[in-house]
């Protein structure tokens, strides 16, 4: 038992990156070629040289099968075979796999930008949805290019126009007319977040406050005004 842990202690170990063995097979290379990288990379990493008979014995392939497996991996730019020279000056082939990091790297960052591009794209079905519920009923071909207008056009953040949605419910106008009234306002006062929108309300509450400080009382009084607030320039008094 001694002897197999000196044996397999002696052997040395090598490091594989998680991400290249998850995915090789999205990279292109099948089983076989996948076993030679790691046998080239073995080896390199041990700072030994690179035998291709000892190889082929390893993989119980033969030469010229091994031959085609190094071929294909460098015609499909996973590995670029150069020469080198050692200290005593003797030539001898180096395996560089700057390639297959480079590939591997483009692929993950394919992922990250495919996932940010389908939270983008849930993003955007959860605006359509909320308005499609707020209103009660389901949005017009008209409706639909206004609002994908906002998204791609305008670059309104669906953040932002949900906001704006409830902006209006809360004032009980169901339309995205006055919706995209409140987007411009928004924008020309360089709100683009949910904490400006609640800096906004607060600063509103605190001018609403000041407006609705009683005065002398008047001998033919009028009715209460309930003060809402106009998009499109300021308050408005609805009676």
């Amino acid at each position: 038992m001694d002897k197999i842990l000196r044996k397999y202690l002696a052997a040395g170990q090598m490091t594989v990156s998680n991400l290249l063995l998850n995915n090789y097979r999205q990279l292109g290379l099948d089983e076989a070629e996948f076993i030679l990288m790691l046998q080239l990379m073995s080896r390199t990493q041990q700072g030994n040289a690179i035998d291709l008979t000892e190889i082929s014995q390893s993989m119980q392939l033969d030469t010229s099968k091994l031959g085609n497996l190094l071929r294909n991996l460098i015609e499909k730019k996973f590995l670029r075979l150069t020469t080198a020279t050692d200290v005593a000056g003797r030539k001898y082939d180096k395996y560089d796999f700057t390639l297959l990091y480079e590939k591997l790297f483009a692929l993950e960052q394919n992922e990250v930008t495919a996932e940010l591009t389908q939270n983008k794209t849930t993003s955007k079905q959860e605006v359509y949805k909320n308005i499609e519920v707020e209103f009660g009923r389901l949005l017009t071909p008209m409706e639909l290019q206004t609002i994908d207008s906002w998204l791609n056009t305008e670059n309104y953040s669906p953040e932002l126009i949900v906001l704006a949605l409830r902006e209006a419910v809360l004032n009980q106008v169901y339309s995205l007319k006055y919706i995209d009234k409140i987007l411009l306002s928004w924008e020309k006062q360089n709100i683009k977040t949910s904490a400006d929108v609640q800096r906004l309300r607060q600063q509103r509450r605190q001018e609403m406050a000041k407006k609705a400080q009683p005065t002398a009382p008047k001998q033919n009084k009028a009715k209460p005004s309930i003060p809402m607030y106009d998009w499109s320039g300021g308050i408005d008094d609805a009676k």
